[in-house]
């Protein structure tokens, strides 16, 4: 099932005679890719993936795993690192800094590493190896909502802070964060655009949108 989560291009050249001919692309699943993770790892729940610059892919392991999946195996981490000969070349998470149910990654043009984790009222954005928080969006359990809690009534603030952060994408030219905040019903509904240092600069309600 995570194998068949994952699809790659049927070559570059077919890719690029298809579109000379306007047809749609053609895709197919890799069975070989990726590799069988080490360790023994088990999976949770799949919360995301995203590719850096260099084609590497980064998997977000929600850790949910079922009992007794560790019967015959360990846990695998929050995030790994995943080269494109499939490869597991890094992995980390930091629990006490992630939270446990991850949603949604992004790799900026500089290969920082940004994670929104819904519920969670925040964003980080750590180093491509994972071993610097660089800034933290939003604070760790605090919600955007009348009580600061995820019962509390959505507020949709003009602030920097956040009810379900689901996805975020970084614009390469001015570094300005883009955070779509909203995952599931009952929260938030909008857009929040920050600076690169996590200032908030406006936010927008698209129309129709319900989560």
């Amino acid at each position: 099932g995570f194998c068949a989560a994952l699809t790659i291009v049927v070559g570059a050249g077919i890719h690029s005679s298809l579109r000379a001919q306007g047809a749609a692309p053609r895709y197919e699943i890799d069975m070989t890719w990726p590799k069988p993770l080490p360790n023994k790892w088990v999976l949770g729940g799949l919360g995301g993936t995203c590719v850096d610059g260099r084609d590497h892919v980064f998997i977000l392991n929600r850790q949910d795993v079922l009992e007794g999946e560790l019967n015959a195996g360990n846990l695998a981490p929050p995030i790994i690192e995943v080269d494109p000969a499939g490869n597991v070349v890094n992995s980390w998470g930091d629990a006490t800094l992630l939270e446990t149910r991850l949603h949604s990654c992004h790799a900026d043009k500089d290969n920082n590493i940004w994670v929104a984790s819904a519920p969670s009222g925040m964003v980080q954005k750590y180093s491509h190896d994972g071993s610097k928080l660089l800034l933290q969006i939003g604070k760790k359990g605090v919600f955007d909502s009348s009580d600061g809690t995820v019962k509390g009534k959505p507020l949709n603030s003009n602030a920097a802070q956040f009810f379900m952060p689901s996805s975020i994408f970084v614009d390469r030219q001015n570094g300005d964060v883009y955070v779509s905040d909203g995952e599931g019903t009952g929260g938030n509904r909008r857009i929040a655009v920050m600076d690169r240092d996590g200032k908030f600069l406006r936010q927008w309600q698209p129309e129709g949108m319900e989560t």
